[in-house]
């Protein structure tokens, strides 16, 4: 794992955001766990300024809340929060397709495509569920890469980011679900191919959407297990 140091270009507290960033979409900190300073601050090898200063960054960006008198704990999802994030993820991401659809070049075209068809290979291969999760954020990366627009390039990577994590904390899919997930890819990718900027923009709505269905299904039967056994 990258170190403090390995990031000379960076602000010191840009350093420690991206690193806590991915230590929290990687479950290095779970949900509802309190980041201590004095402990973060030491393994860091940083002093406590500029990892308030990152903190308070990460709970600009949803990722972390502070609370007086009792410090800082990654963020736990609740449904109304989920479903936002969901919406809000479709409806940028069917701009993105549109966007590529239509002006991404061939080049940007071709490296999605060229993903979308790795991660079809790879469920087929029997790649684990995280795996799988970090090839659709790759093609996400790619496709957002494409718009040339860092206003929408800074949302997306923001939704993005947030989405991921609540992905690795809802649960678990079944190749089942995958192989359904990968139809849409497939449309998506043929939609780019076609440059048809309607059916792009309706495989990549569908696609999260889906995702949107099952996770909050997920959710559901979850909530109903704490229920039943408290």
């Amino acid at each position: 794992m990258a170190t403090i140091s390995e990031f000379p270009f960076q602000s010191l507290t840009d350093q420690i955001v991206e690193r806590l960033t991915n230590d929290i979409l990687t479950a290095v900190y779970l949900p509802g766990e309190r980041l201590k300073e004095s402990e973060i601050a030491a393994h860091m090898g940083v002093s406590r300024a500029p990892l308030r200063e990152a903190f308070r960054v990460l709970e600009r960006n949803g990722l972390i809340e502070i609370k007086p008198w009792k410090g800082a704990s990654v963020v736990e999802p609740k449904r109304s929060e989920i479903e936002e994030l969901f919406d809000a993820r479709a409806e940028l991401f069917a701009i993105c397709a549109r966007y590529l659809a239509t002006q991404g070049t061939h080049e940007n075209i071709a490296s999605v495509r060229k993903e979308i068809d790795v991660l079809v290979a790879d469920t087929e291969a029997g790649i684990d569920e995280r795996g799988y999760k970090k090839h659709t954020n790759h093609i996400s990366i790619l496709m957002s890469q494409g718009m040339h627009n860092r206003y929408l390039q800074d949302i997306m990577t923001n939704l993005r980011q947030k989405m991921f994590w609540y992905y690795c904390h809802l649960g678990t899919s079944t190749i089942t679900r995958r192989k359904e997930s990968n139809r849409l890819w497939q449309q998506l990718s043929q939609a780019l191919l076609g440059r048809d900027a309607q059916a792009a923009a309706a495989a990549a709505y569908e696609i999260m959407a889906a995702s949107k269905r099952f996770s909050l299904a997920l959710l559901d039967e979850s909530d109903k297990l704490n229920k039943t056994a408290s």
